[in-house]
């Protein structure tokens, strides 16, 4: 397999697992592919490697069970907005159990190869998502189904270009396609995003698109779906 290219200079990957012969061979498999260094953080380290970078981190599912996968979640936690997160070698996970998840960004099952892995990890650190859209399919209905918040309408105000991307992003749209269809850069939509985000009340793009979908004469979208 050819040597991807990719942005992961800039960032830190980190994987959430424990030490074992075949997660060091991953790691150096992962290293030679996407030109990046590639270190594991054990449960009782996660704080500590966390607090000093940012980047991607793939949390490893099979390595985890029982209490210890609630104790590595409320670790990770408070790192939401520092870091991007994937799970890792995850086996077919319910929308409950994804919604458990609220600052995840992508999955990855146990049968991914490993060019299907190094993909995922470009398109995540360009500001994209990897979820399959059955699985983006199921949250948005999970959430339908468990929307309790109230929603003060009068203190959302939303800009004309934030109405924008958030119209794009019902469509299912990229990051880089949103900046390419605005004539502005992903950095601008990022910006943006993480302002609508805060300004409605979510917490990820999933719930976003659900928020919009549930309550679109609030900020005069015109959506049909």
């Amino acid at each position: 397999m050819q040597n991807i290219e990719t942005t992961s200079d800039k960032y830190t990957i980190l994987l959430v697992s424990e030490a074992s012969m075949t997660i060091t061979a991953l790691i150096s498999c992962l290293e030679k592919e996407i030109k990046s260094s590639v270190s594991l953080v054990e449960k009782q380290t996660i704080s500590e490697k966390l607090a000093t970078s940012s980047g991607l981190v793939l949390i490893d599912l099979s390595a985890f069970e029982g209490d210890t996968v609630n104790f590595v979640k409320q670790s990770l936690s408070p790192f939401s907005e520092q870091h991007v997160f994937a799970l890792f070698n995850a086996h077919d996970l319910s929308a409950k159990e994804l919604a458990s998840w609220p600052f995840i960004k992508g999955v990855f099952k146990k049968e991914d190869d490993l060019e299907h892995l190094c993909h995922g990890i470009e398109k995540m650190l360009s500001g994209e998502y990897w979820l399959p859209r059955q699985k983006l399919a199921e949250l948005i209905h999970y959430y339908q189904q468990n929307n309790n918040n109230a929603i003060d309408y009068s203190e959302i105000c939303l800009t004309n270009r934030e109405q924008q991307i958030l119209r794009k992003l019902v469509t299912g749209a990229s990051n880089s396609e949103i900046a390419d269809g605005l004539f502005v850069s992903e950095h601008t939509v990022k910006s943006h995003l993480y302002n609508i985000f805060k300004k409605i009340n979510v917490k990820n793009r999933v719930q976003a698109v659900f928020w919009a979908k549930n309550n679109l004469s609030v900020i005069g979208l015109d959506y049909q779906g």
